[in-house]
């Protein structure tokens, strides 16, 4: 049945003290190690949440799957590029322009025309042929690191395998050699997490630096002698008016396939072996019955997901929005794993079973004009890594308690840290 609360207009709370600032904290490790009760709570009594953060930022978390969905069609109402929205004079504007200009300037902080241009020219790099292809050396790479962990008897499936899983095929399918992807993943661990590595203020511009200096480099090796990978692909895809993508937006794409092709398949990785490995019996059934495989790499997104909110939206006009007073600016965040676990769509929603047939109305990788440019190469990455791990290790079970294993604790993607395993 579809939710029928209605809340009444009006600026939100402040929600800094007392059981509602506990009641709502959607950023503790307790709050990460288990977010769906508090979720479910959130969908039925307060489904347009508003936290206001200590900057002064203004910031709505929507939890229903309904708005969700209407969230994220919705180009006119909700930006992604900020430029758009806040009242920042020219100057102001002109003067922002540095180092991070060169990794941003890509199809997620953009909203139509420019969206429409970029994606279409990156689709012509990034074809669902392309990613087919890799099938046979994602199962290779796959089979390499286990071999590497087969001789412990133990590992920790995030270090030892499902980060450097992704980060190995993203690297070569761009074309990065060998000898120089070492130095590339250091460069880009400023991108992707620098909190996690303790990169300071000052180290992550520099890596940032040498990593776009880098790629001008390869961007003008590829224009002159052409291979066959992602980046010269990037660097002759063209439109019929002959528009090609400039310098900054090629190395902003290559640095959004490096963030989103990493995070999204380590937490897919991580986040569907714990799920089946709490769920033995579920997991026997897909031991037992491997065409489900494809159903349950879409079961697994929809229960715990590795992206938890989406990357930020702003309020383009001041509106009344699902009865709340939304301002012009304001922060919007939704919310995918709450809206993938809203009863009002999924039945049992926080039961995994592999054989439900909606499943496939998850929200793990988005909707409408951004929805996610790799979720096929992360479905077949996901798909490839669970098959081959339980087949060579069959009895793979926790080193540990569950209650022991820590969150990453950043607002965007859903993660562990480590998942230790013995088999």
């Amino acid at each position: 049945m579809r939710h029928s609360i209605d809340l009444s207009a009006g600026l939100c709370s402040y929600l800094w003290m007392d059981d509602l600032a506990e009641q709502h904290d959607l950023f503790s490790p307790r709050f990460k190690a288990n977010p769906f009760p508090r979720y479910a709570e959130m969908r039925e009594q307060e489904p347009v949440y508003c936290h206001h953060a200590p900057y002064g930022a203004q910031i709505w978390y929507i939890t229903r799957y309904d708005d969700v969905m209407a969230v994220l069609k919705d180009n006119v109402r909700f930006a992604k590029d900020p430029e758009g929205v806040k009242d920042k004079p020219a100057e102001a504007r002109k003067g922002s322009r540095s180092i991070y200009k060169m990794i941003n300037r890509n199809m997620l902080f953009a909203d139509p025309p420019d969206h429409t241009r970029l994606r279409k020219l990156v689709n012509q790099a990034f074809t669902p042929r392309r990613v087919e292809r890799l099938a046979p050396r994602i199962e290779a790479i796959t089979h390499e690191l286990l071999d590497q962990v087969e001789v412990k008897g133990e590992f920790d499936l995030i270090g030892d395998f499902a980060f450097p899983l992704p980060v190995t095929v993203i690297m070569e399918m761009l074309g990065i050699p060998a000898a120089e992807q070492q130095d590339m993943y250091e460069w880009t661990k400023a991108i992707i997490s620098p909190g996690r590595h303790g990169i300071t203020l000052k180290e992550r511009k520099q890596n940032i630096r040498l990593f776009v200096d880098y790629l001008r480099g390869m961007f003008a090796l590829r224009g002159r002698e052409p291979q066959d990978d992602l980046i010269t692909a990037l660097v002759q895809a063209e439109d019929d008016a002959g528009d090609k993508l400039n310098e900054s937006e090629l190395s902003s794409m290559v640095a959004l396939l490096f963030v989103t092709g990493h995070e999204t398949v380590v937490n897919q990785i991580g986040n569907g072996v714990l799920a089946l490995l709490q769920h033995p019996e579920q997991l026997a059934l897909l031991k037992t019955r491997s065409e489900l495989l494809d159903r349950a790499v879409e079961e697994l997104l929809r229960y715990d997901g590795p992206v938890e909110t989406s990357t930020t939206r702003w309020a383009r006009l001041d509106m009344v929005w699902n009865g709340r007073e939304i301002k012009r600016g304001d922060v919007i965040r939704v919310v995918m794993s709450s809206a993938n676990r809203d009863g009002a769509v999924f039945d049992r929603p926080d039961e995994l079973d592999l054989l439900r047939d909606d499943a496939q109305h998850h929200v793990a990788f988005g909707r409408g004009i951004h929805y996610c440019l790799g979720a096929p190469l992360a479905r077949l990455e996901g798909k490839i890594a669970l098959r081959v791990l339980f087949e060579r290790f069959p009895d793979l079970r926790l080193d540990g308690d569950v209650t022991d294993l820590e969150w990453h604790t950043g607002v965007i993607f859903r993660g562990l840290k480590a998942l230790p395993l013995v088999f």
